[in-house]
């Protein structure tokens, strides 16, 4: 700054500058100078000295301005730096980090690609397991029904009967034989096998359990369960008894979950109904006959079309 100064620096010559100590006679004679010429020589020394000023300015302000920009560039330089190697160190990592990324992403295609080829097999397996247990399920209920048939038929002989007080020996081949042929009015003595009370646990205070009896011929078995049908209500000493065929537990609670509909159908008007083997029940209203094995369908038809609309509410 100091040498663009220098350039301002007057080096005007002795005769030229301005005599301080000038006689008033010089005064004089300036002050009688014409006006114009005097105007003139004052003006010319404003414009130099204005000259000079602006050119001083301006010179100042580039030097401040390259001295701000020097001092900002070396403030900023060590930030520069700084900023530079973090992201030179966060570029690294990043590429470090993609390329276990990538990695990664390598094994699980490798695993999906496994995994696929697993599954693949393993559909496979369970479209043959799927068509096996179809195969045994088919097979299984048709063993059920068979079992269910030979139980049935096993016991097709046999009868229950209910109400009869248990005291020793009351369901005694002998006993039981007297009770039919009594409470039946029999003309003979029905040959029985074995007999025996259910096989429920005995409830103190409760209903006796079901006497189940064995008789020897069917034709025997057929008239007694028809005459308990005819002759019903049945008592034999005193007490109220009944005579059931001997169903399998599975047909038992299929004739059961008729019960409700068969009180609803009791003493109607052209009403007739009954439960055929193993579980169907058979109404006939008015000449019309259907068949259900279904006891919600049944109760259905049955609310519908034979109870009046007064008894439905």
């Amino acid at each position: 700054m100091a040498t663009n100064l220098r350039k301002f620096q007057y080096t005007g010559a002795a005769n030229t500058r301005p005599n301080t100590a000038g006689s008033h006679t010089a005064t004089n004679a300036a002050a009688r100078a014409s006006p114009p010429q005097l105007q003139s020589a004052n003006a010319k020394p404003e414009m130099d000295a204005k000259s000079l000023k602006s050119e001083i300015l301006l010179s100042l302000k580039i030097e401040i301005l390259a001295v701000i920009k020097s001092e900002m560039k070396n403030a900023l330089a060590d930030d520069f730096d700084f900023l530079k190697n973090e992201l030179q160190a966060l570029k690294a990592e990043v590429k470090n980090n993609t390329a276990a990324i990538h990695s990664e992403i390598d094994q699980v295609k490798t695993t999906v690609r496994d995994m696929e080829t697993g599954l693949s097999a393993w559909s496979d397996e369970v479209v043959t397991l799927r068509n096996t247990v179809n195969s045994l399920k088919t097979e299984v209920a048709e063993l059920r029904d068979k079992c269910e048939d030979m139980e049935g038929r096993a016991r097709r002989c046999n009868i229950r009967i209910l109400g009869v007080p248990e005291t020793p020996g009351s369901n005694s081949m002998t006993l039981v034989s007297k009770l039919l042929r009594e409470a039946l009015q029999l003309d003979k003595d029905v040959l029985i096998d074995r007999s025996h009370r259910s096989l429920a646990p005995r409830k103190p205070g409760g209903k006796p359990r079901a006497i189940v009896a064995k008789l020897h011929c069917y034709q025997d078995c057929f008239e007694v369960l028809n005459r308990a049908r005819t002759r019903a209500p049945l008592r034999y000493d005193g007490e109220s008894i009944a005579i059931f065929p001997d169903y399998t537990t599975r047909v038992a609670k299929a004739r059961a979950a008729f019960t409700e509909v068969r009180k609803l159908l009791h003493n109607r008007q052209n009403v007739r109904f009954g439960i055929l083997f193993p579980a169907r029940l058979r109404v006939t209203h008015n000449g019309e006959e259907k068949e259900f094995t279904d006891a919600e369908k049944a109760m259905t038809y049955v609310r519908n079309h034979i109870i009046p609309a007064e008894e439905r509410e």
